[in-house]
């Protein structure tokens, strides 16, 4: 898993009135607006005249810092459906253990964080120099940003080929949703990608990672088909895929594994390539 740790940055000029703070989470800035101040807080920012926080998604390592900035009087933003997550981040770690309240030690950082309130919802809020894109997926409610200067902010909804690499099984919670995004990102008009993790992509190295990352959500279901030859249970099912594909082995990494997994077996059902039973209160799975 990524660190939670933060780092102090300078903020980068993209172009335009379009910057970014790196960081494990990147931190955008436009005009008086901050996005996604999860691994950025007020002081590192160094802007005193942040008038807006505009959040793409109910991940704390997106938003832990927002809190410093409606403090100070600046609006939050964020998206009706995501809304809850930043109001209350328990939602995301209760989710992940079917709503019971999980071991300390199974929580994964990335939803553990500061509560902070939303003031404004995407749905209902309109700027003509910045546009908010629906990119869900990786979330219900996630959205991308993208300013006149050209700069889409995608947040989670599109991961570089390296990330690929080297977290090997990035989250999302609905993989035909996340391609539907990735088919619509390929479809938008900008020049410059400022993504959640990972250096900022021109419009060529974009289009690239959006085929790849459809291409990797493809090889997820490949491998699950390739595991249901027979009968399988859910738990055995997830050891002999994490084995596949060599995840990190932790416990937050475990239920991570589990919610993708499941996402993607529920997509596969849809399709009809996957079929289940439950024997004696366990869950299998086969291919059809």
């Amino acid at each position: 898993m990524l660190s939670i740790a933060t780092k102090s940055h300078e903020p980068v000029l993209v172009t335009g009135n379009s910057y970014y703070v790196p960081g494990m989470s990147n931190t955008g800035l436009f005009k008086g607006y901050v996005i996604d101040p999860g691994s950025s807080g007020y002081d590192s920012v160094g802007r005193s005249d942040i008038h807006s926080v505009l959040i793409t998604h109910g991940h704390n390592d997106h938003f832990r810092h927002a809190h410093e900035f409606r403090e100070r009087g600046a609006r939050v933003i964020a998206s009706k459906d995501d809304a809850l997550l930043v109001r209350n981040p328990e939602v995301n770690v209760r989710g992940l253990f079917s709503w019971a309240r999980p071991p300390l030690e199974m929580i994964t950082p990335y939803f553990q964080g500061d509560a902070c309130e939303v003031d404004v919802y995407i749905e209902d809020w309109m700027d003509s120099s910045i546009r908010a894109v629906y990119l869900p997926g990786h979330t219900l409610g996630e959205y991308g940003f993208i300013t006149e200067d050209g700069v889409f902010y995608s947040a989670d909804s599109l991961y570089s080929k390296d990330l690929w690499g080297k977290y090997k099984l990035p989250y999302s919670i609905d993989p035909d949703l996340c391609r539907e995004s990735l088919r619509k990102i390929k479809g938008l008009d900008f020049d410059h990608v400022v993504p959640g993790h990972g250096e900022p992509l021109k419009r060529d190295e974009a289009l690239k990672a959006a085929d790849f990352h459809i291409g990797e959500l493809d090889r997820v279901d490949n491998i699950i088909l390739d595991l249901l030859d027979e009968p399988v249970s859910t738990e055995s099912l997830v050891t002999r895929f994490s084995n596949k594909m060599d995840l990190y082995r932790s416990l937050n990494n475990y239920w991570l594994t589990v919610v993708m997994l499941k996402g993607h077996l529920s997509s596969l059902n849809r399709k009809g390539k996957v079929a289940y039973k439950l024997e004696n209160y366990c869950m299998y799975w086969y291919k059809v």
